[in-house]
């Protein structure tokens, strides 16, 4: 077989206008092997004749069975066919032939436009390294919300992915969009999506409060694919790379801080990478469009019904919180959200305390047990002076 490099050289020679016995000579080559060569438009390369399979003969069985069972696995074809045609080969020689039979099925992608205050993309995202907060190191996420139409985003970041923290997320995105959009699009997240039954999405019942009360569509996207919401995953990267490299914060409310004078100075201000157009035109035109809030704000924090131990203190993420001393075994709602405990008695609001993330803190410290007094000290006694016998008796002779 002749290499690729005589076949360029026979070409170059032709192309030159050598004829073919010249070229045969120059090269020390058949006159047959440069008229081949010249006439191939691709190098020669070597090809092994295929090898007969133990599968080939079973190939109509193979057929009926994907025909009959599109999803039928390569475990219980290559059982079917030990057992009823005698296959003695191996499982992967199966899959691999499955696959050439049932090629994978890819869904075609269509780029989609959005109108102004049409859709709201959400997602979560975990940031890429774990600052050192409350004296340990802590995973940090970030709720991010994602207008496609005009590329805008904010963010609600968190220490948790509790249902608290999600619906938290959502008042705060509405009221820096400054409205409520017509439909908001999600992950299928354990906070939106209860459970999926094929096209059937069974709702969580905190989040339909949260849709009934600002009136939105709400829309969970096809499992395992992300491209549904293109908008705020191109979001949670531009959050990863352009905010938060390089950050130095103690608590979550410094970290929003810099947050927010990044977003707007920076993040809703840019040009937009693929639309090339100026984010914050497009955000202003949207929120003219977005429908008004609410009067009332939806409650996001949580709660739950505890009885009030003898020492007074309530525990909640390792720390606890003092209900005042009246309410001993009386029966109290203990009500958080991500930066605040308060409890609330009969409807009342008895005792507000700022949310710790410190494990075994007590808020307000308790009362020390005082020392007790110090044991008197013995007082001294001065010495009586005995006279020797002698003495004595020297005095009694005087006398």
């Amino acid at each position: 077989m002749r290499s690729a490099l005589e076949w360029a050289q026979v070409r170059t020679l032709a192309a030159e206008g050598l004829s073919q016995r010249e070229i045969a000579r120059r090269l020390g080559i058949n006159r047959r092997t440069v008229i081949r060569l010249a006439c191939s438009d691709e190098p020669p390369h070597y090809r092994r004749a295929r090898l007969g399979s133990q599968l080939d003969l079973l190939e109509p069985v193979l057929r009926q069975l994907v025909e009959e069972w599109p999803q039928i696995k390569a475990p219980r074809v290559t059982e079917i066919l030990r057992l009823e045609h005698g296959f003695g080969g191996s499982e992967r020689l199966v899959r691999e032939h499955l696959r050439r039979l049932r090629p994978a099925s890819v869904r075609p992608a269509q780029r989609t436009g959005y109108r102004p205050a049409q859709v709201l993309q959400l997602d979560w995202a975990e940031m890429p390294t774990r600052p050192t907060i409350a004296g340990r190191e802590r995973r940090v996420y970030a709720l991010v919300a994602a207008l496609p139409y005009s590329g805008a985003q904010t963010a609600h970041f968190s220490f948790d992915l509790m249902l608290e923290s999600f619906l938290e997320g959502h008042v705060r995105a509405f009221e820096f969009f400054g409205g409520v959009p017509r439909e908001c699009v999600y992950d299928n997240l354990r906070s939106v999506v209860a459970r999926r039954e094929r096209d059937v999405v069974h709702w969580n019942p905190r989040f339909s409060h949260l849709r009934g009360h600002y009136a939105f569509h709400s829309s969970a996207c096809t499992p395992e694919t992300p491209r549904e919401k293109g908008s705020v995953e191109a979001a949670v990267r531009h959050l990863k790379s352009g905010f938060w490299p390089a950050r130095r914060f103690r608590d979550l409310r410094e970290l929003e801080q810099q947050y927010v004078d990044w977003r707007d100075r920076v993040c809703n201000t840019r040009v937009h990478a693929s639309g090339r157009f100026p984010v914050a035109e497009r955000l202003a035109e949207e929120r003219t469009a977005l429908r008004p809030l609410p009067p009332a704000r939806f409650d996001w924090s949580g709660h739950r019904s505890v009885r009030v131990p003898i020492d007074g203190y309530l525990k909640h993420g390792r720390c606890f919180y003092r209900a005042p001393e009246r309410l001993v075994h009386e029966r109290v709602e203990l009500r958080f959200d991500r930066d605040e405990v308060w409890i609330v008695h009969r409807g009342a609001e008895v005792a507000r305390y700022e949310r710790s993330y410190e494990q075994g803190l007590w808020l307000p410290p308790p009362i020390m047990r005082p020392e007790p007094p110090a044991p008197p000290r013995p007082a001294l006694i001065a010495p009586v002076a005995v006279a020797p016998p002698e003495l004595a008796e020297y005095a009694e002779l005087c006398a």
